[in-house]
């Protein structure tokens, strides 16, 4: 009996082990090879900013957790800011995963700073009807207007720098220069044509679909794209980073600070009305971190200070919610924000120079009409030292030879008698005229009879 016991054991636990012997053997096993492979593909279009580069950043390191094969950055940009410029390189160089940068669709630019992120990429591309460079630095002459080549340093520095990055990637550093020096510009099939870039496609399934299988350098490792039938998704802006795009334009920043300026401006000279001031503060952050004086997270806890000092300003002294509204909009933006460029295009430099002159024309128009008015109701005498006093009746509490005080209304004032004649203290006065904050009486009695002789 236990013999046959122990047989029935042995029996089920080994039909048990065949069983799943045959289920591991018998489960399809994935490989990278055999995956479907996650392309994110971002687009970099107008101009260049530190929100830009905020958000590209963060896409590398959240493509790199997610597991993403190959990154796409879509280029049509007619350049930036060089901070912003130098940062996306570095970023991208030192990037864990495949970023292919790619110009495109067609008709796109990647001209002055576009064209050094393109060179940047493990993979450049570009699509029919393309076109890079122009990456010369500039500078430009603020009293003519003329836009002229950056001093010699700056060009240097930045040439040397872009040639490194081209032979980072294996790509002629002779031409990688002339971008920079000599402003050189080439299309799709020129640009293929000299090696400047890798691979030249009508779209983006068809450029990943010639990629698929080819070995770069990453981080100094060999990598074997997987790009075959990839399952593309495209990846947009947060709110946060587009509204820190819009700050760090140059000419929002600079419109911001002229209604910092305003908001102050009419805040001081009107006081009691709180919506200047409040509204100048607010622009004025921004503008300053616009203006790159503060990074992204300094800004949004200035902001939040700021908003936290609106509501106890609201308690202690009630502005109907002026300050209530101020300190909501300084928080939410704030909330937000938590966690002269010679790479920028000319057209760039034409449109800022209009707005600055504009700005300069409305502002010398609006401080000529302030001092005008100013300067006239100085002119204008007090409205006090013709009658705000005249006709009032009080006693005399010192008596008048010919000075001495009165009390009118409560209120005790200097006096001196209108004829000169002595006024005894008790008698009735009544204010005749007035020579600043000294007041001229006459008793009431001795008025009265000038008044019935007349």
């Amino acid at each position: 009996m236990k013999r046959a016991l122990k047989v029935m054991t042995a029996t089920v636990l080994f039909a048990m082990l065949f069983a799943a012997t045959l289920a591991v053997f018998s489960e399809p096993v994935y490989t990278q090879e055999n995956a479907v492979p996650e392309v994110r593909v971002l687009r970099i279009e107008g101009i260049i900013t530190k929100g830009t580069t905020q958000f590209l950043k963060t896409s590398i390191d959240n493509a790199h957790a997610d597991g993403i094969d190959v990154l796409v950055f879509e280029l049509d940009t007619p350049g930036g800011l060089v901070d912003a410029t130098l940062e996306i390189m570095a970023d991208i160089l030192n990037s864990p995963i495949p970023i292919v940068t790619y110009v495109a669709p067609r008709g796109a630019i990647a001209a002055s700073a576009g064209t050094y992120i393109l060179l940047s990429g493990h993979i450049a591309a570009m699509g029919p009807s393309t076109t890079i460079g122009a990456a010369m630095p500039v500078m430009q002459d603020p009293t003519t207007g003329e836009r002229n080549p950056a001093d010699q340093k700056t060009i240097n520095l930045l040439a040397s720098h872009l040639r490194s990055i081209a032979r980072e990637r294996n790509r002629p550093v002779d031409i990688a220069e002339k971008f920079v020096t000599e402003n050189l510009t080439l299309d799709d099939v020129e640009a293929m044509e000299v090696g400047i870039i890798d691979e030249g496609a009508q779209d983006l399934p068809e450029l990943l679909e010639k990629l698929h299988g080819r070995t770069i350098l990453l981080m100094g490792q060999e990598r074997t794209l997987n790009t075959a039938n990839a399952n593309i998704s495209p990846l947009e802006m947060t709110q946060q980073q587009r509204l820190v795009n819009l700050l760090s334009n140059p000419e929002i920043a600079f419109l911001l600070f002229m209604i910092g300026f305003y908001g102050l401006f009419l805040g001081l000279n009107m006081p009691g009305t709180f919506i200047p001031e409040t509204v100048g503060a607010i622009a004025l952050i921004l503008a300053l971190f616009g203006l790159g004086m503060f990074e992204v997270n300094t800004t949004g806890i200035v902001l939040m200070l700021l908003a936290v000092g609106f509501f106890i300003a609201e308690v202690f002294t009630p502005t109907f919610g002026i300050f209530t509204l101020a300190g909501v909009v300084s928080m939410v933006i704030g909330a937000l924000l938590l966690p002269f460029e010679p790479l920028l295009p000319a057209e760039w430099f034409v449109t800022f120079r209009r707005t600055v002159l504009g700005m300069a024309v409305v502002t010398g128009g609006f401080l000529t009409l302030v001092v005008t008015k100013v300067v006239a109701m100085r002119k204008v005498p007090a409205a006090q030292s013709k009658q705000g006093m005249l006709g009032y009746v009080g006693k005399v509490t010192e008596s008048l030879a010919p000075e001495g005080s009165v009390k009118i209304r409560g209120e005790g004032w200097r006096a001196k008698s209108y004829s000169g004649e002595t006024i005894e203290e008790g008698a009735t006065v009544e204010v005749v005229d007035t020579k600043g904050m000294l007041l001229l009486v006459e008793e009431s009695d001795k008025k009265a009879n000038n008044n019935l002789k007349q």
